[in-house]
């Protein structure tokens, strides 16, 4: 159903649009070339994406001088994505991709013009929805997008470029920013060299897709074709639907998880060796004689650059490969890394692209096949891997493929991503009896895994060799130090009781497995 709708606001768009008004400033440049007409003309598809279809409850809306709209009438939508059309591509040509994310539960808007003033008139149409993310394409939409975000983030959670590289001008590292990059290997207007030079501008946390066969008009569903900014005859279009179905699933996570959370400053307090150090009126309390030290290491061959986080105790028992949860700064396990270290086990918080150890869950091998003098003390048959949340999906998909490489498997209140009840490996489900962000109450760790359809997804696991340790009182989002966290329940115990309890339960598990001898194995 294609509408015709008029604008809203509010105080607080309006006070948006003045700030992003100092922005245009800087884009003036951009936003008059992106009033050029339309030379790229949307396809067939595209158009079919906005008209009414009896399969979804899709409604479709035009506004002049903004764009168009597209929203679930059904659904309970938090969230917006708006997208920014590259120089003389027609709006038209991403509303496949506009309807795909209304099916999904979003806001989504295509704005005429890849202009400021555009995309803040754009999300006054939905002027309650908490959540809004910026997508770009090319030199001009992607430009302006990454301008924006810069502008109004926090209110824009999330920034995804699209055949675009980030203005030699905006720095995004510093910014608690979801970044996607996705990019063509055929691109010659934005090429593929162009966007990597940008990535030094990039939090170790951005993820990036390539797109080896597509050139830069082809993400759209337009009629031109790779990288002539006019209608080709003479040749189809490479981008397949399975393209498609790739992208909008991008697009589609970004979009979810855009609320990303942060490390706190106690959290970050735990990186300072000078409060590690005793003797200090702010030093961190130990349990033992055991020290620990801090150091922050570059990730290698990674770029953007990511990050390893390492807590070194002064006697090394083991070490543990810690994989943070979905959409949480790596950083807010540090207080928790910290307690497991002082008692004997060196950790390895890894930062991961886009904050989901699913996408990189073989990153534990980078560690394992070091010869960093950092990673010395750790017995080669004493490494575990582990993970919260999300972050156990990481966790366990490592366990399953690379099993030999690691003598044991912890999650802290840890989604189960593979079948283990072969695996001989000793794994530890260690969660909170106030654990409730997701149904099934905190039950669900060990019945979901354990039970066959319909009440579980098992069996999944080897009950000979796994645990199950329900810590009274706690809950899911204390296991770090992010703040709260959606559907969860408030724990009755403290943040630094909640912490020190799983530590000591991690630890008793690890140091209770008995050496193999040579049972371990190595390999590339």
């Amino acid at each position: 159903m294609l509408l015709l709708a008029s604008s809203s606001s509010s105080s607080f768009y309006y006070t948006v649009e003045c700030v992003a008004k100092e922005a245009a400033v800087i884009a003036l440049e951009l936003a008059q070339v992106a009033s050029a007409a339309a030379l790229c003309v949307a396809d067939d598809e595209a158009l079919a994406a906005l008209r009414e279809d009896a399969a979804d409850n899709i409604t479709v809306s035009y506004t002049p001088e903004i764009g168009y709209g597209f929203v679930d009438v059904t659904a309970n939508v938090t969230r917006g994505l708006v997208f920014l059309p590259e120089v003389g591509v027609a709006p038209e040509a991403y509303a496949v991709y506009a309807r795909k994310m209304a099916r999904h539960g979003f806001y989504a808007a295509i704005v005429e013009k890849g202009t400021i003033a555009h995309v803040v008139r754009a999300m006054m149409q939905q002027p309650y929805l908490q959540y809004w993310s910026l997508l770009g394409h090319g030199k001009g939409g992607g430009a302006v997008a990454a301008r924006l975000a810069f502008v109004l983030h926090p209110k824009i959670k999330a920034l995804i470029l699209l055949a675009a590289a980030l203005p030699e001008d905006v720095d995004l590292r510093s910014l608690n920013l979801l970044l996607t990059v996705i990019y063509g290997g055929k691109d010659t207007v934005v090429t593929p060299q162009a966007i990597s030079k940008s990535f030094s501008q990039m939090a170790g946390d951005t993820r990036t897709v390539l797109f080896p066969n597509l050139g830069h008009f082809d993400f759209v569903h337009s009629d031109c074709k790779g990288n002539e900014l006019h209608p080709s005859q003479d040749c189809e279009g490479v981008l397949t639907s399975d393209d498609v179905d790739s992208i909008a699933n991008e697009l589609n996570y970004v979009v979810t998880f855009s609320r990303w959370s942060v490390a706190s400053a106690r959290a970050l307090s735990y990186g300072d060796n000078e409060k590690l150090t005793l003797g200090h009126n702010d030093s961190k309390p130990y349990p033992g004689d055991i020290r620990v030290n801090f150091t922050e290491l570059p990730i290698p061959g990674t770029s953007p650059q990511r990050l390893w986080w390492i807590f070194t105790p002064s006697q090394i028992t083991g070490g543990i490969i810690y994989y943070p949860g979905a959409a949480v700064d790596g950083r807010a396990y540090f207080p928790l890394a910290f307690e497991i270290a002082a008692r004997g086990h060196l950790v390895v918080v890894v930062q991961q692209p886009l904050r989901n150890a699913v996408f990189t869950f073989q990153d534990a091998n980078v560690v394992l096949n070091s010869n960093l003098s950092v990673f010395s003390g750790v017995p080669k048959d004493r490494w575990a891997i582990a993970g919260h949340s999300l972050g156990g999906a990481g966790a366990t998909l490592y366990a399953g493929a690379y099993g030999r490489r690691v003598y044991a498997a912890v999650l802290h209140a840890g989604v189960w991503r593979t079948n283990l009840t072969l695996s001989e490996l000793p794994v530890v489900q260690i969660y909170g009896t106030l654990d409730c962000i997701s149904p099934g109450g905190y039950q669900r760790y060990r019945d979901l895994n354990v039970d066959p359809p319909p009440k579980g997804f098992g069996p999944l696991v080897n009950l000979n060799t796994t645990q199950f340790i329900p810590i009274d009182s706690a809950n899911h989002y204390q296991v770090g130090d992010y703040g709260y966290q959606d559907h969860d329940q408030i724990a009755t115990i403290s943040l630094e009781q909640q912490q020190i309890f799983f530590a000591e339960e991690t630890v008793k598990f690890l140091n209770n497995i008995p050496l193999k001898g040579n049972g371990i194995l190595s390999c590339s």
